[in-house]
Formats: C-alpha cells, sequence, structure tokens
C-alpha cells in the first residue's frame, strides 16, 4: 500500500476503515450524488446543500472573493527554513512549475491556485496532477475539477479520476483543508439563508399580512363569486399600484398578523456572523461594503496585519502539503506563500512585491 493510499485510509485498510472514509461531495452520476448528499449532507431534494446553492448566499460569495483574492495572487516560493527563529529563506532558483501552471492544461497559476481554495473551502480535499521529468521532478501541476475525481478504496493510491482508478502516487497530489468544508459544516446555515432569502422574496411580493374575506351575510356570497373576490386580493397583494380591491355589503376584509420589519435585517446580520466564524474572517470583511468597515485594513497598517493571521487558517494547510519530500525532492525543502503583498503599503498590482535588496549608493544617486 502507497504512502498516499496509507495517508487517505490508514494502514491496514479494513472493511470497517473503508467504510468510515469520508465519501466527496459530488459526482457525475446523479444517483451516485444523492446517495453521497444524503449520506453526508442530509436529505436530497429541493434542500440538498450543494457549492451552487452555497455561492448564491451573499456571504459566502464574499468570503470566498477574500480568501480567492487575497491568497491566489500571491507567488509560492521554495526554500529552507534557517536559525532557531525558523526564517524561510528561498532559493536563488526556483522550480518553474511553482509560478507558470499549467500549459498543458490551459490553466495559470492563479486559476489552480484560485479553484484549490475554493475547494478546500467547500469540501475540504483538492487534487493536483503532475507531470515529473526523468529524474522524478515536478515540472507542471495543474488541479483537477472536483467533479472529476472521487475518493476510492479500491484503487491503489486511494483516489479515482473520471472514474479510472490513479496508480501512480507520484502523479497526483492531495491537499487536505483545515477543516471538513462549509457543506459539512454551515449546511444548517446555507440553509437557513435560502429559507430567509424565499421568505423574504415571498414577503416583498405580499407585503400585507395574511388578508381573509369574511362573509357578514349568510349566502351573501356564491361559491364562483367567492373564488373571484379571492383571485382579484390575491393579485392585488403583487400589484405595482398596490392592494386596491372591490368588497360587496356582504364581505368584510380582516388582516392577521403583523410584519417585523426588522426580522430579515437581524436573521442575514446573524448568518453573516455564522460564516465568518466558519470561514475564520472577520465579520467586517463580509458586510459588502467597500467605503466603511469592511475595508479598514486598507488604510490601517496595524489592521492590515490582521489579515494575515486570519488568512493563515487556509494557507497553512497548502504550504504542509506541498512542502512534503515527493513533492519538493529534498527533506530540507519547504515551499511557502510569500507573503508580502498581504501587508504592502501600497499593493502591487499583482501579485507579491518584490523583496528588498541592497541598493547600490552610486546607482540610487545616478537614478
Amino acid at each position: 500500500m502507497s504512502w498516499f493510499s496509507r495517508f487517505l485510509f490508514g494502514a491496514p485498510a479494513s472493511a470497517a476503515a473503508v467504510q468510515a472514509v469520508p465519501i466527496p461531495p459530488w459526482s457525475p452520476q446523479p444517483e451516485l450524488a444523492a446517495l453521497v448528499y444524503h449520506d453526508i449532507y442530509g436529505p436530497t431534494g429541493s434542500d440538498v446543500v450543494t457549492r451552487d446553492t452555497a455561492m448564491t448566499v451573499s456571504p459566502i460569495k464574499r468570503a470566498r472573493a477574500v480568501i480567492v483574492g487575497r491568497i491566489a495572487d500571491l507567488p509560492m516560493e521554495q526554500g529552507e527554513m534557517i536559525g532557531t527563529d525558523g526564517e524561510f529563506v528561498p532559493d536563488g532558483e526556483q522550480p518553474e512549475w511553482l509560478t507558470t501552471g499549467s500549459p498543458s492544461a490551459a490553466q495559470t497559476a492563479w486559476h489552480r491556485m484560485a479553484w484549490t481554495l475554493d475547494d478546500l473551502m467547500f469540501t475540504g480535499w483538492a487534487l493536483w496532477t503532475v507531470t515529473r521529468d526523468d529524474a522524478g521532478k515536478i515540472t507542471e501541476a495543474a488541479r483537477v475539477p472536483r467533479h472529476r475525481w472521487t475518493f476510492s478504496p479500491t484503487s491503489p493510491t486511494g483516489v479515482s479520476i473520471d472514474g479510472q482508478p490513479v496508480t501512480d502516487d507520484q502523479s497526483v497530489i492531495l491537499l487536505v483543508g483545515p477543516d471538513e468544508g462549509l457543506l459539512t459544516s454551515a449546511r444548517d446555515t446555507i440553509r437557513g439563508w435560502r429559507y430567509m432569502e424565499r421568505a423574504w422574496v415571498g414577503r416583498t411580493r405580499n407585503p400585507i399580512p395574511a388578508m381573509v374575506l369574511h362573509e357578514t351575510e349568510r349566502d351573501g356570497v356564491t361559491q364562483d363569486e367567492a373564488k373571484k373576490y379571492v383571485a382579484a386580493w390575491s393579485a392585488a397583494r403583487t400589484s405595482e399600484n398596490g392592494a386596491v380591491g372591490f368588497l360587496p355589503a356582504t364581505l368584510t376584509l380582516e388582516v392577521h398578523g403583523e410584519v417585523e420589519a426588522d426580522l430579515f435585517d437581524k436573521g442575514r446580520n446573524a448568518a453573516r456572523i455564522d460564516i465568518a466564524n466558519q470561514t475564520n474572517l472577520p465579520v467586517s470583511y463580509l458586510d459588502g461594503s467597500t467605503a466603511t468597515s469592511s475595508l479598514t485594513y486598507v488604510t490601517q497598517e496595524g489592521t492590515r496585519n490582521q489579515i494575515v493571521d486570519d488568512l493563515e487558517y487556509w494557507m497553512a494547510p497548502i504550504e504542509a502539503c506541498l512542502s512534503v519530500l515527493a513533492v519538493t525532492g529534498q527533506e530540507s525543502k519547504v515551499i511557502r506563500f510569500n507573503r508580502s503583498n498581504l501587508t504592502a503599503v501600497p499593493n502591487d498590482a499583482h501579485g507579491a512585491t518584490t523583496r528588498d535588496t541592497d541598493t547600490d549608493p552610486e546607482t540610487e544617486n545616478a537614478a
């Protein structure tokens, strides 16, 4: 059994262990997808929690934008941890695959990392395929779309791509996220937001509470007439001209219930707090405002440093998975994000800022 399979399933791979392996959340086959959703995310049907439904939740979309937008732009570097303090010193010559992406898969380094973060954020797992030279060094790496691969206890490596077992553990890199993913840990919050959105839209279409047309005289209206009045008032509730209608003397209009104007605002704010906690981001990052608190870290240097601590939750697992011997080729080597652009003022237009270098006074004066 390979190290890759041992990492996934443990050793030995008993029947009980295989049954305990988490099944990934989506698959090209609808019947398998339904089984997976039912086992992991609860009942299937209109209540099913998928990435697509999660992305309709505004705070989640915003959280993804913050995480992906800030991290995917950072170049990765290979180097060594030097000294007792563990300072990272990048190598003078960097592996090309870290910054060139995958030309054969038409995948840039940015998109590879962006969608890797997406996979980790929603499902807790991501998979890359790699190409190696004759010496075993990686020359190219590409992210495998999440719907194309699944965990497979019968595969030598523990995973299958497009239904075919991956037999060579040197051909793939499995990246493990910091938790089980939003589709599992935040499924109730996602469902709650969807219910709230439906209720809010319904209340917008029908802002008046429940209405009853009450007959004041026995046999005052016929059954057919009553249906016409109900249909007319139902249409009036959503009319752009307002709920204006007519009632004969034999009918009265009764209004039941009250509308709490701030009900949905409270619910939405509570959901934002829950999602902020799920994604390890301050609530202010998810308020969607570009003029107030959500971007205070842009103008306050002390607060800017906070984002590095918050995003460590997402960066550290990726660095750990890429710093193993099977990836770097040397036990002393590690791979790290160049974080300089997270705190640089002002930010570079793209990627990390240039590291500080010794300046030649004569060259500086000449310039």
